[in-house]
């Protein structure tokens, strides 16, 4: 826990720590060390400016370092090598910030023993920084971009797989932009035009989605709870593709919906704002403490009524239980790798490893062909993930249809004009270099 007196750096370090050893999550890390910290929203920025930058340029930083220590950097203990990218992000990557401050703060830092170590690669990165081997020099094309842009190499092979080599250095690049902040409208208490306009009023920067009309993003980062209109519900926190996903599903009042691994419930309260909060919305996840979620940001928005159903989806629901009733539609967002969202959540790249997709298909098979026994005759399942790979989305897809009795359809009738475009062969597919939101991939299936 925070004491209340750290300085940004140590703050940053610490949210370095735990995401590398505890395989920890930033966006959730951050506010709980940020809301008993006492530091000034200058402190606030630069802890967000480290930690995140850190964590998305690790290997590049971890390359240069390298290149002044007598060891790999993983050689060096946990507190250390972080300290050094902290120092070296400063040094490197931040102007604003003199480099002897930035030397002379990470020693501060540093464990007695380790203060040496730190202070002498650091000056030396310091003095040399214009003339470093740079990674455009080295042979192997996948190291070389895995380094450029901080990526594992099989996650550059992925990416390359997907889009070949010059589109997939685009996306590996878009992956550490910073994004903007998406908000979908609560139609059912401000329309599109009326929010931008009270924005506009409050001198907030924001502007229309690109593909969905109740989308809107904001061009500056300022906590959401802070916007006019957040304690009233006019809004929520979604990303326009997350949004485009549920479109597809065509939620219409009146029906039974199922929307499976829904925690913490974005997905669900945006199909019941579109069924107007009538008919049954069942919102189901694995997760108990995550669908408590759902209600509290439910009452917000002023969209009470959906039903919370916490249980393992692979598995059969209880005969006896009205959620095993046939459903209307099917939305399974599965749990997935992720890697669509890279830009807000970095630490991804890290976290993830190969055999971690094949592991998660079985799972996304499992969670498919175990939720279709829930449609009815004619109903319809939307499958996504927020995630590019063939494994966890073609592949997934193909097991059910292999079985029969669906069909795959095409998903550019429900959706905008402006969004008509991200389908091709009856795959919807967004990706941040292409179209500046997370990566989705989603499938339309009919029960026959």
């Amino acid at each position: 826990m925070p004491s209340g007196k750290e300085s940004a750096r140590a703050l940053a370090l610490l949210a370095l720590e735990r995401v590398e050893k505890d395989q920890a999550y930033l966006d959730k890390l951050k506010d709980h060390l940020l809301a008993s910290s006492g530091l000034s929203q200058k402190e606030r920025n630069l802890f967000m400016e480290l930690s995140y930058g850190v964590i998305r340029h690790r290997r590049m930083l971890d390359f240069y370092l390298e290149q002044f220590l007598d060891r790999k950097i993983q050689q060096t203990d946990l507190r250390t090598r972080n300290i050094l990218r902290l120092g070296a992000y400063q040094i490197l990557m931040l102007d604003r910030i003199p480099s002897p401050a930035a030397v002379n703060e990470s020693v501060k830092l540093s464990a007695h023993y380790a203060k040496p170590l730190v202070n002498a690669v650091l000056r030396r990165l310091s003095a040399n920084k214009n003339a470093l081997n740079s990674p455009e020099r080295i042979p192997d094309f996948i190291k070389r971009l895995g380094i450029k842009y901080s990526h594992p190499d099989w996650m550059v092979e992925s990416a390359i797989k997907l889009l070949g080599e010059k589109e997939a250095e685009e996306l590996l690049s878009a992956n550490n932009q910073r994004p903007l902040v998406a908000l979908r409208v609560n139609t059912s208490r401000i329309s599109s035009e009326e929010l931008l306009a009270r924005f506009a009023k409050e001198g907030i920067s924001a502007e229309a989605g690109r593909f969905c009309p109740v989308a809107v993003s904001l061009k500056e980062h300022k906590p959401v709870w802070e916007l006019p209109g957040y304690n009233e519900g006019w809004f929520a926190v979604q990303d326009e593709a997350s949004q485009l996903v549920v479109l597809m599903l065509d939620p219409k009042p009146g029906e039974e919906i199922l929307d499976a691994c829904s925690a913490p419930g974005t997905k669900s309260l945006f199909i019941f704002q579109l069924m107007k909060t009538t008919g049954r919305l069942v919102s189901a996840d694995i997760n108990d403490s995550r669908l408590n979620l759902i209600n509290k940001e439910a009452r917000r928005l002023g969209l009470d009524g959906v039903e919370i159903l916490c249980h393992d989806l692979t598995k059969p629901i209880d005969s006896g239980k009205k959620e095993a009733r046939l459903f209307d539609k099917i939305l399974l967002d599965a749990p997935c790798s992720g890697l669509g969202t890279i830009r807000k959540h970095p630490e991804i790249k890290w976290h993830r490893k190969p055999e971690d997709i094949s592991q998660l298909a079985c799972m996304q098979i499992q969670l498919l062909q175990s939720l279709a026994g829930y449609l009815k005759p004619g109903g319809v399942m939307v499958y996504s993930t927020c995630t590019w790979t063939k494994e966890e989305n073609e592949d997934v897809v193909r097991s059910l249809l292999e079985r029969g009795g669906f069909e795959l359809e095409d998903p550019s009738e429900f959706l905008p004009d402006s969004a008509k475009c991200l389908v091709k062969d009856r795959v919807f597919r967004t990706l941040p270099n292409r179209h500046l939101i997370d990566g989705f991939s989603a499938f339309r299936l009919r029960k026959r």
